[in-house]
C-alpha cells in the first residue's frame, strides 16, 4: 500500500470477520468507517482501532436493510473523509434447517440482509466511485455461494445471489476503473448463525479472511482479482465460544 491513506466502509464491522477486516485495514494505514446495528460493539472495535497510529475511524450504526440509514452511512463517510476508496459488504446472517422447516420470515431475514443489504450499500456508494473513476468493492459471500449443503437451502441461495450480483456489478463498473471482487470463505470460527461446536477440525479464523481482503485492497492497479475462494486446512483445536461472542 502506498503512502496515500485510503478510506474503507466495512459493514458488519462489530464482530467476527468484519471486525478482523477493520483491524487489518487500520493496521495497514486505511481509515475505517465501521457500520453495524450494534453501537456498543462498534464502539469497542473503534477503541481498538484508535490504538493504531495514523489512521482515523468513524462509527455509523447502520441497518443495511434500511435505505435511509444506508444513505446516512455514505453521506457521513464523505463528509468526514471526502471520499470512499473501498467498500466491504460483509454484513450477513444465517439460519440453518431442513428446507421445509424454513418460514417465510426466515427467507426475508436472510435475503434482506445478505442480498438487499449488498445491493443498497453498493447502490449508494457506486455513484461516488463512478464520479471519481476510482474505487473498489469487496463482497463477502461464502463457499455456500458456490456449493450447496444440508440445512443450507436459503443461506446458500442468498450467497449464490451475492456471487452473481458481484460478477455483474464488475461488468457494470470496470469501464470506470472500479474494481469489484467477491470472497467466498469456507468454515470460519465465529459462532455465526448460532452453530457452535466444541471442536472444529476444518475451520479458519476471521483474520484469515481479513488477510485475503487486504490482499485484494493492496494488489496492483493493473489487475482485479474477481473471485477468491478460501478453504481451511486441517487445524484441530478446542474453541472457547465465550470468547467468540
Amino acid at each position: 500500500m502506498n503512502d496515500i491513506i485510503k478510506t474503507a466502509i466495512i459493514t458488519g464491522a462489530s464482530r467476527g470477520i468484519g471486525k478482523a477486516i477493520s483491524l487489518k485495514f487500520a493496521a495497514n494505514n486505511i481509515n475505517v468507517v465501521l457500520a453495524a446495528r450494534d453501537k456498543t460493539q462498534l464502539e469497542r472495535v473503534q477503541e481498538e482501532v484508535k490504538s493504531i497510529p495514523k489512521v482515523k475511524t468513524l462509527i455509523v450504526p447502520t441497518d443495511v436493510t434500511n435505505e435511509e440509514q444506508v444513505k446516512n452511512l455514505v453521506r457521513k463517510t464523505i463528509d468526514q473523509f471526502g471520499k470512499i476508496d473501498i467498500l466491504v459488504n460483509n454484513a450477513g446472517v444465517g439460519r440453518f434447517k431442513r428446507a421445509d422447516e424454513f418460514t417465510l420470515e426466515d427467507y426475508h431475514y436472510m435475503f434482506d440482509v445478505n442480498v438487499k443489504g449488498v445491493f443498497l450499500v453498493s447502490k449508494y456508494v457506486v455513484p461516488h466511485m463512478v464520479a471519481r473513476k476510482s474505487g473498489q468493492i469487496i463482497n463477502i459471500a461464502s463457499i455456500a455461494g458456490k456449493n450447496g449443503f444440508k440445512t443450507g437451502t436459503l443461506y446458500a441461495a442468498s450467497k449464490h445471489a451475492v456471487v452473481g450480483y458481484t460478477w455483474s456489478l464488475r461488468e457494470d463498473l470496470k469501464e470506470y476503473k472500479i474494481k469489484v471482487s467477491v470472497v467466498c470463505p469456507g468454515s470460519v470460527v465465529t459462532g455465526f448463525g448460532g452453530k457452535k461446536t466444541e471442536k472444529v477440525d476444518w475451520s479458519m479464523e476471521p483474520e484469515d479472511v481479513a488477510h485475503a481482503c487486504y490482499y485484494l485492497a493492496s494488489e496492483s492497479e493493473n489487475v482485479n482479482t474477481a473471485e477468491v475462494i478460501i478453504k481451511p486446512r486441517y487445524n484441530p483445536r478446542k474453541i472457547d465460544w465465550n470468547l467468540r461472542k
